[in-house]
């Protein structure tokens, strides 16, 4: 156990700083916007998930690994009270900064399913109001499900429901929508070739005009296509573990021995990293995916040394 203790501490000190630091230069990116790539209305997603992504590498990821280290220095009975304090309010943090990601990804996800299924009526339904005000609803929600574990509740109810609602809904609701996405995504780029390839003489000046067009709009509504479905993936990936142990666990923690519980815990921690390094991920996704943010980091640098 101190093993993975101390792993856990390493693991969550690199991941702190790493996604601090990547997500500050999204955010100091989105806010300079030299190449006006990131006037979309969705834009206000990828900001609250940076955001979110950002309070946890600043708050729960120090925690969490402050207490694995003592833990695996003193144990966990000399651990002192502040720092357990602390580091149930580290999970608090952490348990809202992700469901509040979870839910924003999917959006995000069904923002862009709109945006190539129903082009027309995009703009009527993502807008920068809509987007805002359904960030404002979704933080609420959260907050408000939060404090519910501080009225009384029994704790092992209250992670069963929370796990139920927060986590294998969404998971099963990000699925279906990934699936939707990817199938329009595929249409998508099928028509695109086709009108590429439709190059018949009476057509060619039709043809440039568009092509003039496509890199700006059609090309970058394909890279943030793409960039919602490596989020939601990862998403997946980092989640779908973490939900199956702790459904196993909760039902049957009873009827559990002790050293069954012990490898469930083992198994809990582990699957709460993979959850930190989705955290992490994020803004790398965006500097794979989006040629734009890359060119818009290097206007800023080139901006700064001058």
């Amino acid at each position: 156990m101190t093993l993975i203790h101390l792993t856990s501490a390493i693991c969550l000190s690199v991941l702190s700083f790493t996604t601090f630091t990547s997500n500050l230069l999204l955010l100091v990116a989105i806010w300079k916007d030299p190449l006006k790539c990131f006037t979309a209305p969705t834009t206000g997603f990828i900001i609250a998930i940076s955001f979110a992504d950002l309070l946890t590498a600043l708050t729960t990821e120090p925690i969490f690994a402050a207490y694995y280290f003592m833990v695996h220095l003193r144990g966990n009975d000399a651990v002192s009270s502040v720092l357990t304090v602390f580091s149930k309010i580290g999970s608090i943090i952490s348990s809202v900064a992700i469901s509040f990601s979870f839910l924003l990804v999917l959006a995000l996800s069904w923002s862009q399913y709109v945006a190539m299924k129903f082009p027309h009526n995009f703009k009527r339904i993502v807008n920068k109001r809509n987007t805002l005000v359904f960030i404002l609803l979704s933080l609420v929600y959260l907050l408000c499900f939060a404090s519910v574990e501080f009225l009384g509740v029994d704790r092992h109810t209250f992670l069963k429901v929370s796990l139920a609602l927060n986590s294998s809904f969404l998971s099963l609701n990000l699925m279906f929508i990934m699936f939707l996405l990817n199938l329009e995504f595929r249409r998508f780029v099928i028509r695109g070739s086709c009108r590429a390839t439709y190059n018949v003489q009476s057509e060619v000046s039709s043809f440039k005009s568009e092509s003039k067009w496509r890199p700006r709009r059609k090309n970058l509504q394909l890279q943030f296509t793409v960039v919602a479905m490596y989020l939601a993936g990862i998403l997946l990936l980092s989640a779908l573990p973490h939900v199956i142990i702790a459904q196993v666990f909760l039902y049957s923690s009873k009827s559990l021995s002790l050293r069954s519980a012990q490898n469930f815990q083992v198994a809990l921690q582990i699957s709460d990293l993979l959850l930190f390094v989705k955290v992490c991920l994020d803004s790398f996704v965006y500097a794979w995916r989006l040629p734009t943010y890359r060119r818009t980091l290097k206007t800023i640098f080139s901006l700064v040394l001058r």
